[in-house]
This record gives C-alpha cells, structure tokens and sequence, in this order.
C-alpha cells in the first residue's frame, strides 16, 4: 500500500469531449453542483455528482496565490483517491470569459420567446449559465 503522506495535495482534471483543459495538483477544489457548492479537500471520501453551471476554484500553491478559476456547464465529477475529475461539455478558463461577450449573450437568451415546458426549461437553463459567466468574467477584472 502506497504512503498517501507523500502527495502534497489532490489532482484535479477537467476534461471536455474535445481536450483536457486543465490537469493539476491543488490544496483544494470548489464545485458547482447542481444543488449548490462542494468543497473537495485530500482524503476526501469518494464521489459522484452532477455539476450545475458555475465556477470551479482550485486552490494551488501556498494559500497566498489566487489559484486557478474554470466555468464549468453541467456535467458531473467523481471524485476518488486523492483525485478530483470533471468531465463536462464545457470548460472556460476564467481569464479567457469576455465580460462584453457575456453579458450580449445573456442579453440575447433573456430577450428570445420561450413557448412550452422545455423551451422554457431550456431558456431558463441557458440565462443561469449565462449569468454565472457574466459573474465570473465581472471578477476576473
């Protein structure tokens, strides 16, 4: 059996069916889950569960650094032995939202019609995504 003592903290990998955007070691990672946040520290017991929309915070370094911010929509992340993997449709680094761009295409989701149970779940899905890039491009600068 392996010395867990070793390891100075957990790997976190974000995978989208394209690439992997991130594969790292961190102190911690923040979730969005579907039905709020979950914090992810080394040890942690395994996991499954369903991402929301959101940000994922990855603590790296010694605390004083500002650590790692990725947009996340929906998906799900299983967490195992000092792992921590994210798979979704779509990943954005932090850095690269553009607050300008967000807040047009959220402008664009509110401003379309929605007629039916799905269409509206649908509309209301897409303003939820679209409000939390906004959120976090808005904190970027």
């Amino acid at each position: 059996m392996a010395d867990s003592s070793r390891f100075a903290g957990i790997r976190c990998v974000i995978v989208t069916p394209e690439k992997t955007i991130l594969d790292t070691t961190a102190r911690g990672v923040i979730l969005p889950l579907e039905d709020g946040r979950l914090g992810i520290g080394r040890g942690h017991a395994p996991f499954i569960g369903r991402l929301g929309a959101g940000e994922v915070r990855i603590a790296t370094g010694d605390g004083r650094e500002a650590g790692q911010r990725v947009f996340v929509e929906r998906g799900f992340v299983e967490v195992g032995h000092d792992t921590v993997t994210v798979v979704t449709q779509q990943a954005i680094p932090a850095e690269k939202l553009d607050l300008s761009k967000a807040r047009a295409s959220l402008a664009g989701i509110t401003a379309k019609p929605a007629t039916g149970d799905e269409a509206i779940d649908a509309k209301l899905a897409a303003q939820q995504a679209a409000r939390e890039v906004v959120r976090i491009a808005g904190r970027v600068r």
